[in-house]
């Protein structure tokens, strides 16, 4: 109760600095990348009411993974960007960038609407993901191939935080003969046009596409409310991509998540907010924003 009163507190003094301040000179537009999923989850919404709040134009990629958003980020082609993992500090392009949490997601394990198959073990997602388990039938479906279908790239944000989360480990192998795609957004339409496919996905996207449907874990199913009381486990971190120390309208934007305000836009997306879901780092991640980032200052 502590812990998840310092972090009301810490929403509190953010929300406290957000004033609706007149722009600066010329500044109008603020260019806006976002990944797959948290452009479906919450990104929309956010920037809607941001634009309204302070009169800036915000547009924003249609397309593309989180190395796509971060790529950007780090070119200065995007002032901001979200994704659905942290940046990682032994690769190149990210050295500079700094990821800051503002919501909380799940890992969701996706199939056709129409397959039959309803629930899956924890070991047999691994199992599936490399190989062991390939015909559906081992999982109580039809007597046909798994067809797996996963992000092209081991530093994607589902596959960072599938092989940490599932696996243990970042360097973990998987199933070498899946179909290979660019973004979370392909994964949704390959699965959806295959009544035999398997992927991993976030609970927020998958939760908005009616030609898939997301598979029970361990008995459990991927609700907002079974992910607050930690009934389901693969919890997943969403957050902001900037520079180390943002500044005019990129600091105005992180102060907005992070105020009341702007956590209150991303829990009616169905999305759970930090306050909501009270993580075991979210009160470091507070104090990290605060004393790495400077966001309580204008």
């Amino acid at each position: 109760m502590k812990k998840k009163l310092s972090i009301i507190v810490a929403i509190a003094l953010l929300s406290s600095t957000v004033v609706a301040k007149p722009l600066e000179k010329g500044a109008t537009e603020l260019k806006m990348s976002a990944c797959g999923v948290t452009r479906v989850a919450f990104m929309k919404e956010l920037n809607s009411a941001f634009s309204k709040k302070f009169g800036v134009k915000i547009p924003m990629n249609k397309k593309g993974g989180d190395l796509f958003v971060l790529s950007g980020v780090h070119k200065k082609e995007a002032d901001i960007g979200s994704g659905c993992r942290y940046t990682l500090k032994n690769v190149e392009n990210e050295k500079n960038i700094f990821s800051t949490q503002v919501a909380w997601g799940a890992l969701s394990f996706i199939v056709h609407a129409k397959n039959s198959v309803k629930n899956i073990s924890t070991e047999n997602i691994k199992k599936v993901l490399t190989g062991k388990i390939t015909n559906w039938k081992e999982l109580g479906g039809e007597d046909k191939p798994i067809n797996v279908i996963l992000r092209d790239h081991k530093h994607s944000g589902i596959g960072v935080i599938v092989r940490e989360s599932l696996f243990k480990n970042k360097e973990q192998s998987l199933l070498k003969g899946a179909k290979l795609v660019k973004s979370s957004g392909f994964v949704r339409e390959a699965v959806g046009q295959d009544i035999y496919a398997f992927a991993v996905d976030n609970v927020i996207s998958s939760g908005r596409d009616k030609k898939i449907k997301m598979l029970k874990v361990d008995g459990i199913e991927a609700t907002k409310e079974n992910i607050l009381a930690e009934k389901y486990k693969l919890r997943q971190a969403l957050y902001l991509y900037l520079t180390e120390k943002p500044k005019d309208l990129a600091k105005k934007y992180v102060n907005f998540a992070l105020s009341e305000e702007g956590q209150s836009v991303i829990s009616k997306t169905g999305t759970a907010n930090l306050e909501e879901a009270t993580g075991k780092d979210d009160a470091e991640n507070l104090i990290f924003q605060d004393l790495q980032l400077g966001v309580k200052t204008q």
